[in-house]
């Protein structure tokens, strides 16, 4: 297999036609562009110009076959964009404004992962090396090949990414105000570096704002208010807009009502097509409606085998290689257990507790003679002198202890015992237990922790590569082995932090216990392997729900503040607050938090446990329970996270060509 430079691909745009819906005028369309016809052949140059809203980026997506059409017709080499995409897979290469590839990794690792997914399935170890090396000679990038991309240059980054779209030698690159943040002598060479390209076979279309280098190209594409208004050399265009300088076109466009210079250029086109019939009598003029379809090679998407292993690879690389975020990565665990450790340091795990019970019958006569003596004792205002009745000597006794007097007069002692005679409360003490409030307390708030982890761990990790997503989508990206490998990453990074986080806190309680303190009580929970395992699972489960908001958003941002509406409920349905003992809420407990199954198999409520501190009910001890939860749980939260993916890929694509 060969994986040289390809034959460029020619462009038709024949009446082509974008509109979408109008929010202000209810059901009406608004054009984008309208009519828009050209040709560029195979091996030209051509800068797209316009003022903002001209329907450039329009014409981009277009022909990235994202852009629904209302009529007309786009080819690429003569294949459909929106109904052939696959046979145009890997034939078109992209370059957007914003550098997509991993800032952490080197350019030659980058390239290296980049073309595990863009050459085809087929490609040997040695042919991917090969096409590597071609891009960074071509590209001038020898001298920064094991440099990280986040230390190079501008224009250092952008020919990195240019490099990574050209490791498949596509036909045609189309690049959307790639130039845009550079400075004016790196945008020169690379505006250069793409005319050198185009004399060597590939079809180049670079939409720009910057004039000083478009001379570049052989021809400029101008569009205004969605139409075409020019399309041709540099130097006829300004003499067809009457301007010295080019940057006066956008002036001249802006100053004219829309469909004045649209017009203007088609009665160009007509007089040139008179004038070419006028040297040439007799000559047929072409048909616009045939196109010849370039033969294409069919190219191979790798398998889900191949493309989990790469992204797999590629993240913990990344991770790895990122040494601020590894080191945050590691610090917050860290940082946690020490928040726990300080804020238990007080807390005594082993203090004594009465259990205590009902009263049976031969005790309820007894506190019933004896209370109704006291009633009386503590009714009465004044006692006299020569009164040696019970309730009086009672009396007598009391005067001496105002305290015990005032709170025997309370009404709650009256209701007290009142529920006492009646089976409402027990009051007899039965045996003493150790205090599981403490333990219980500790239990909660470090599987509190893992939610937070988790949660804080996943929200950012596919919006912050969405435009690596969606541009290795074009490529053949399989949404499955992407978000599996997104998993099976956090799973990797919170069994670390888990580990640490969990060492950090064993390690403190271990400490103060040779100081003399006290440390939560055994009996009250699980051994520390298998609390670790409930919380380094409730933690992924958190993550790949962190994950769907992160596929649902479009900045980090957004998804920071969903947060804080994340792990409100879980908290709430943890039943580390409030009691979950059954009802519709231990249902929706047991199906939507993790937290819950984390927290019910770090519990162990042991004999003798007040009634007050089952947080849990009647539910079954099994160790199995909550590990096949949670397991599900993270489940069906990846399969939601890809239908999500394919959901919003269906909505942008809409009716143009079926999601592969």
């Amino acid at each position: 297999m060969t994986l040289a430079a390809k034959t460029g691909l020619s462009v038709v745009a024949d009446g082509l036609t974008v509109t979408v819906p109008d929010g202000r005028a209810g059901r009406e369309q608004k054009t984008l562009l309208d009519r828009v016809s050209f040709r560029i052949e195979p091996g030209e140059f051509v800068c797209v110009l316009g003022p903002s809203g001209a329907g450039k980026s329009t014409l981009v997506r277009s022909l990235l076959g994202e852009r629904e059409i209302a009529s007309g017709r786009l080819l690429v080499g003569g294949h459909d964009v929106f109904r052939q995409a696959d046979v145009l897979r890997g034939t078109i290469g992209y370059v957007p404004q914003r550098d997509i590839n991993p800032t952490a990794l080197s350019v030659e690792r980058a390239l290296q992962f980049a073309s595990e997914m863009r050459l085809p399935a087929g490609a040997s170890a040695a042919e991917r090396r090969s096409a590597i090396d071609r891009v960074i000679v071509e590209l001038g990038l020898e001298r920064v090949r094991q440099q990280a991309i986040g230390d190079l240059s501008g224009g250092e980054m952008k020919r990195a990414s240019l490099a990574a779209e050209m490791l498949a030698a596509p036909g045609l690159l189309v690049l959307d105000e790639a130039t845009s943040s550079l400075d004016p002598a790196t945008e020169a060479r690379i505006m250069a570096l793409l005319s050198e390209r185009a004399r060597a076979g590939m079809t180049v279309i670079a939409v720009t704002h910057h004039l000083d280098n478009v001379d570049e190209a052989d021809k400029l594409l101008i569009l205004g208010h969605g139409e075409v208004v020019w399309f041709g050399s540099r130097v006829e265009a300004l003499g067809h807009f009457g301007v010295q300088r080019l940057a006066d076109v956008y002036v001249a466009i802006e100053d004219e009502p829309a469909g004045f210079w649209s017009a203007r250029w088609r009665d160009r086109l007509a007089e040139d097509l008179r004038l070419a019939e006028t040297r040439e009598p007799g000559g047929a003029a072409v048909d616009s409606g045939v196109e010849r379809a370039a033969s294409l090679a069919a190219v191979s998407i790798p398998g889900f085998g191949r493309q989990f292993a790469s992204f797999l690879g590629r993240e913990l690389e990344t991770l790895l290689r990122d040494r601020v975020g590894l080191r945050m990565g590691m610090l917050l665990p860290f940082t946690l257990a020490l928040v726990v450790l300080a804020g238990f340091s007080g807390t005594q795990f082993k203090n004594p507790l009465m259990v205590t019970r009902l009263l049976d019958p031969g005790e309820k006569d007894v506190l019933a003679d004896v209370w109704g003596e006291v009633s009386q004792a503590i009714a009465t205002d004044t006692v006299g002198d020569q009164d040696a009745s019970i309730p009086a000597q009672i009396r007598v006794f009391l005067d001496s202890q105002p305290k015990l007097l005032a709170h025997l007069r309370e009404p709650s002692t009256e209701r007290i015992v009142r529920d006492a005679l009646t089976d409402a409360v027990p009051v007899a003490p039965e045996r003493e237990i150790i205090d599981p409030g403490g333990t219980f307390k500790w239990l909660s708030l470090m599987s509190i922790c893992m939610v937070i982890l988790g949660f804080v761990t996943g929200f950012r990790e596919i919006v912050k590569e969405r435009p690596m997503l969606d541009l290795e989508r074009r490529h053949g990206l399989r949404f499955t082995a992407y978000v599996i490998a997104k998993v099976a990453a956090l799973a990797l990074l919170l069994a670390v932090q888990i580990a640490i986080f969990r060492t950090s806190v064993e390690l403190g309680l271990m400490i103060r216990e040779f100081l003399g303190g006290e440390a939560p009580v055994e009996i009250y929970r699980r051994g520390a392997i298998v609390s670790a395992s409930y919380n380094w699972l409730a933690a992924v489960a958190c993550a790949t729900i962190g994950l769907i908001v992160s596929a649902c958003v479009r900045s980090t941002d957004k998804g920071v503040l969903a947060v804080p509406l994340l792990i409100t409920p879980q908290i709430l349905l943890g039943a580390t607050i409030l009691p979950i003992t059954g009802g519709i809420l231990k249902v929706v407990a047991m199906l939507f938090s993790p937290l819950y199954w984390a927290h019910r198999g770090c519990r162990s409520e042991g004999p003798g446990v007040p009634e007050f501190w089952q947080n849990l009910g009647d539910y079954d001890k099994a160790l199995w329970i909550p590990y096949a939860a949670l397991l599900a749980q993270i489940l069906v939260a990846t399969l939601v996270t890809i239908l999500v993916l394919r959901w919003q890929e269906r909505a942008v694509l809409g009716r143009n060509r079926p999601v592969q």
